[in-house]
């Protein structure tokens, strides 16, 4: 049997029975009611519960009640100037207006167009006329003559009320002879530019114009959107919240996210969409504020003036475009930072460093590539160790700092190991024994212009492979990397490196090569795109690892002044605590440091010929003693020359020398004169 119809198969099977999938009615939900899910909404407004809005709800409150007193009172000359320009027209008017009074001239215009063959009427009205202008003249006449009385007896006994009367009288004769198309107060109280409500029309207006494919705009302007909540206000702007057709994605908008602004009729920095991911992709947040995200004033930040902090929490960051507070959590988990030059990126370091350093019971190591002392504070004050310059010095240094961070995963490993498990059930540092156990102190460990050291030949090697084992393996043990960068290639940084960064921070970038490279591969498709950014807006950034879907925060302005004063806070509280140390207690870290002379003295001893290659050395340093065993395998090549290079020793690439297998080669080794040279040195002498 053929049945016809696009809806049931071409041919239908005898036995076949259809069965009824769809209930009539729709499938009710038999659950009692109270086992429902219900979405009340708050009985009261969270603005009113958040003490941050409250307070500037009232300080709102309190501008708008005297921003009139204030506003006119600064104009109080010109008005005053321009009521006594008109005083001679004033003065003109009533005295017009005063002639006319006790002339009785209505009672003349009357009398003008009365019948004159009416004489009896018109000598009654006549009369009254004539009454009324010998009563009026003497109140008139009375008047003057008080007036000029009083003034003549202020004069004389009171000049100065006399002034004020006088002045008065000027300023009320202006009034009167004020030109009607020019008025007084001529200055408006607010912008004319003042911003119209958000709509329900002007969004679906918006999302049709928008650019997103014909069917999904011809259903919108058929159907029109569903809306989930009432548009309301939300902080310094207005929340929609809606489901888009059937198929279209939140990213879809987001990508179209300037042409909706278009729509809207509104800067790019005030429209912000949000996707509502505990209900569905198509589940849409519009927010949209009154003003750019960049010129609305944020609220100071948290830790300013007073307070501490304490890192396994989160710490105070910025502000959304809503201006809730955003805070970051950096325990157990590695920042990336990236933007390009002059955007807010080493800014936004200085405030996680600032909130790290408030806690005293974290050890800081702070290198700062660029050379420019930006990060000096915390770092003088506070570091375990320290380095600012754009020199090989400073490199070295980064290297010292990571190669004894790296040591501190097998101390740390081998200690919590240690430990049982009623202190230590998780296997990883808590608050408790960050406190209470020596050398489980959480660590951070920041790179400030990070290119610089992971661009350079040669560091590259080592460097990568220490700081990704430092994000693999560090977190448990209360070890935190923060890298910075302006230059985020994978050239720059490393592709092992980026992949593994649980928190990342996007300022503006130039395009999405970059904005990826960051945030992360699909962020520019799913509407992240942080190279929309314009230039006004430094500080806004996009901050992803903190909640389900990426943030727009704006990091707290905290200039070199005041990041001195909290710094000195910061170094006042671990001085009282007793954990001050390092660089910032008056170590003198360059005696410490200096070449690793038993290394040295064991290649001299493994060494066969007068030269060997790395690869070779590293498998005999295995054999003569467990320090040179990393994970049980002997040191990788790039650890070993690291090692050497920060020991002064020369490295050749090409080195003539017996291979693994035994047969000769060329690869990258040491020559016995190039340690020897090392050894030799008088600074150097054991």
């Amino acid at each position: 049997d053929v049945v016809e119809g696009p809806w049931v198969p071409a041919t239908v099977d005898p036995d076949h029975e259809p069965v009824l999938v769809d209930t009539p009615g729709g499938a009710a939900d038999t659950r009692p009611p109270w086992e429902q899910p219900t979405d009340r909404r708050p009985v009261v407004a969270p603005w009113v519960r958040d003490v941050s809005q409250l307070r500037r709800a009232l300080v709102w409150s309190l501008q708008e009640a005297t921003h009139p007193v204030r506003f006119h009172g600064a104009r109080l000359p010109l008005y005053t100037a321009r009521l006594a320009a008109g005083a001679p027209r004033g003065a003109g008017r009533a005295l017009l207006a005063t002639t006319r009074w006790v002339a009785d001239a209505p009672t003349t215009e009357r009398l003008a167009i009365l019948d004159i063959k009416d004489s009896a009427a018109y000598m009654a009205l006549t009369r009254t006329q004539e009454d009324r202008r010998r009563r009026r003249g003497r109140i008139a006449a009375g008047s003057v003559a008080a007036v000029m009385a009083a003034e003549t007896g202020l004069y004389v006994a009171e000049p100065g009320l006399f002034g004020l009367t006088v002045a008065g009288g000027v300023l009320a004769l202006g009034a009167v002879g004020r030109r009607r198309d020019r008025p007084i107060l001529t200055s408006r109280l607010t912008s004319s530019t003042r911003v119209p409500p958000l709509t329900s029309d002007i969004v679906e207006r918006a999302l049709i114009h928008c650019g997103l494919p014909a069917e999904v705009t011809k259903r919108i302007r058929e159907k029109g959107l569903e809306w989930v909540a009432p548009i309301h206000v939300d902080g310094p702007g207005w929340r929609a919240e809606f489901d888009l057709p059937y198929g279209v994605t939140v990213a879809e908008v987001a990508e179209k996210r300037d042409k909706l602004a278009s729509g809207l009729r509104r800067p790019l920095g005030a429209v912000w969409i949000e996707p509502e991911s505990e209900e569905h992709p198509g589940r849409m947040v519009l927010w949209v504020g009154r003003t750019t995200f960049a010129k609305s004033k944020a609220p100071a930040w948290p830790l300013a003036e007073k307070g501490s902090a304490n890192i396994f929490e989160p710490l105070p960051f910025g502000t959304d475009q809503r201006m809730r507070p955003i805070s970051v959590p950096l325990i157990f988990d590695s920042i990336l930072i990236g933007s390009m030059p002059r955007y807010g990126k080493t800014m936004a370091l200085r405030v996680l460093l600032l909130a790290t350093a408030l806690d005293p019971y974290t050890v800081l190591y702070i290198y700062e590539l660029k050379g420019t002392g930006d990060l000096s504070s915390p770092g003088e004050q506070c570091a375990h160790r320290y380095a600012s310059g754009a020199d090989t010095e400073t490199l070295d240094a980064c290297m010292a700092g990571l190669r004894e961070v790296y040591a501190e995963l097998k101390t740390r490993s081998d200690l919590i190991r240690s430990l049982p498990k009623t202190a230590c059930p998780e296997n990883k540092v808590t608050p408790e024994l960050s406190r209470t156990i020596g050398n489980l102190q959480p660590i951070v460990f920041a790179i400030d212009e990070c290119q610089e050291l992971f661009g350079n030949k040669d560091y590259k090697d080592e460097a990568t492979q220490l700081c990704v084992a430092i994000m693999k393996r560090g977190p448990a043990m209360g070890i935190i990397l923060m890298l910075a960068t302006q230059r985020p290639t994978k050239d720059s940084l490393p592709l092992d490196i980026s992949a593994n960064m649980g928190i990342r921070l996007c300022l503006r970038v130039g395009g999405h090569l970059e904005n990826n490279m960051i945030l992360g591969t699909g962020m520019s498709a799913r509407g992240v795109q942080a190279y929309q950014f314009t230039r006004k807006e430094k500080g806004i950034a996009y901050l992803a690892g903190v909640d389900d879907d990426p943030l727009v925060v704006r990091g707290a302005y905290i200039d070199a002044p005041a990041a001195e004063r909290i710094a000195d806070r910061a170094r006042a509280a671990r001085i009282a605590g007793g954990t001050l140390t390092g660089q910032a207690a008056g170590e003198d870290v360059a005696a410490e440091e200096g070449p690793d002379f038993r290394l040295l003295g064991d290649l001299l001893v493994v060494m066969a010929g007068d030269a060997a290659h790395l690869a070779v050395l590293a498998g005999a340093l295995a054999d003569v003693s467990d320090r040179y065993l990393e994970a049980g395998a002997p040191w990788p090549v790039p650890r070993l020359s690291g090692a050497l290079r920060g020991a002064g020793v020369e490295i050749k690439k090409q080195v003539w020398a017996p291979g693994l297998d035994g047969a000769m080669a060329n690869a990258t080794g040491v020559t016995r004169a190039a340690i020897t040279a090392v050894v030799s040195r008088p600074s150097g002498d054991l």
